[in-house]
């Protein structure tokens, strides 16, 4: 089996609402659709969405990338193109690690799919003890307002979500935030989990603060509350509150959750395969992690439905039981550019059966979402 051809499809999702992060408010997500080709008839599908507002480039930065690669992946089999993935990681730059992620999604979907596997089952196929029939996931609150946050909430927990992921640094005092958490928690009740994601808003003193006032109310977990850079801050924030902390934004490689965890900075790590490069980068991570005593969960980077599914694949690999990750994100973009996605069920989203990825693009929704970035937007 060798590759005959590379597709991609650009496009631009607006985001269906308000969505904000202690970075400002987003307005949409740009990236493309890899769909490689192969002479024994199979497909396989990725994602390359980069975050720009987190270093991670920009889609021109793909593009860019993608067209030096193209004529070199052509004749390859996914065995040996594995390498291009090896040699994207292996270098900084924009847009490597979502190009990487693209590209070992599509293959590994590519080899999935030869061995008759759904993807996650092929990830595992060294180690099958543990084959979950579904994933549980949790809602993502990121509205701006208090009010709004507080009706996004109760919407979750009456559609059956038993946790909530709230995005916090978003006030502009002490005070707001710990009232926006607590109202928040009175909304959704005592029996629904509660974890907050700050995405780096906060400094150390503030996050300590925050957070020692905020654990009587029951917080599952915290997200990234200081800097992405700020290491001996995460490790600080750890050690003074009795709160669960996890490391999300410097989550970026094996090597970078290493020096998390050596440093005993987080009690979990935060796993995007569009941010770490891939499905099998991402598991190596999960793994030096286990090893470890460090657990991991999964989300999003709020892609379409192949980064999606690529998350839920990866999800279905942690060690059971597992914590519910962040891949219900499906419903904040205005569309997913497939065509059978699975749906969230009570909390809980079922994992596909046939071989591969598992789903079909939407050449409609490719079509009126597709997107042309100007000549010099790169990074």
């Amino acid at each position: 089996m060798t590759i005959t051809a590379i597709n991609r499809f650009p496009f631009r999702l607006p985001f269906a609402g308000s969505f904000k992060t202690a970075q400002g408010e987003l307005a949409g997500r740009e990236g493309l659709i890899l769909q490689v080709a192969t002479g024994a008839g199979l497909v396989g599908l990725g994602e390359a969405t980069p975050l720009p507002e987190f270093g991670g480039g920009r889609l021109p930065d793909v593009l860019q990338l993608l067209e030096k690669l193209t004529p070199d992946l052509i004749g390859l089999t996914p065995e040996a193109a594995g390498q291009y993935v090896e040699q994207l990681l292996g270098e900084a730059g924009p847009g490597r690690a979502a190009l990487a992620c693209a590209l070992d999604t599509a293959l590994c979907d590519l080899l999935a799919q030869q061995a008759g596997l759904p993807l996650y089952r092929w990830l595992l196929a060294a180690n099958p003890a543990f084959w979950p029939e579904r994933v549980p996931v949790n809602a993502t609150v990121g509205a701006a307002t208090t009010g709004a946050a507080i009706e996004v909430a109760r919407l979750a927990v009456r559609q059956g979500f038993s946790h909530i992921k709230l995005k916090v640094g978003l006030t502009t005092s002490i005070e707001a935030e710990i009232e926006r958490i607590r109202q928040v928690r009175t909304a959704i009740g005592p029996a629904c989990g509660l974890r907050l994601d700050a995405n780096g808003g906060w400094s150390v003193q503030t996050a300590i603060e925050i957070l020692n006032r905020v654990a009587e109310f029951n917080i599952e977990l915290v997200e990234q509350p200081v800097a992405a850079a700020d290491l001996a801050g995460l490790a600080a924030v750890r050690q003074a509150t009795s709160l669960k902390i996890a490391a999300d934004e410097p989550v970026i490689s094996l090597k970078a959750a290493r020096q998390i965890v050596e440093m005993k900075a987080a009690d979990l790590l935060v796993i995007k395969p569009m941010v770490v490069g891939g499905l099998r980068p991402a598991r190596r991570i999960i793994e030096m992690a286990n090893s470890a005593g460090v657990e991991c969960f999964v989300t999003t980077s709020i892609d379409s439905g192949v980064g999606i599914m690529a998350a839920l694949h990866l999800a279905a690999t942690l060690p059971g039981p597992i914590r519910p990750c962040g891949l219900a994100t499906a419903a904040l973009l205005a569309g997913t550019l497939v065509e059978n996605l699975p749906e969230v069920q009570a909390g809980f989203v079922p994992l596909p059966r046939q071989a591969g990825l598992g789903v079909r693009l939407n050449f409609k929704e490719l079509d009126q979402f597709r997107f042309q970035p100007q000549d010099g937007d790169a990074s």
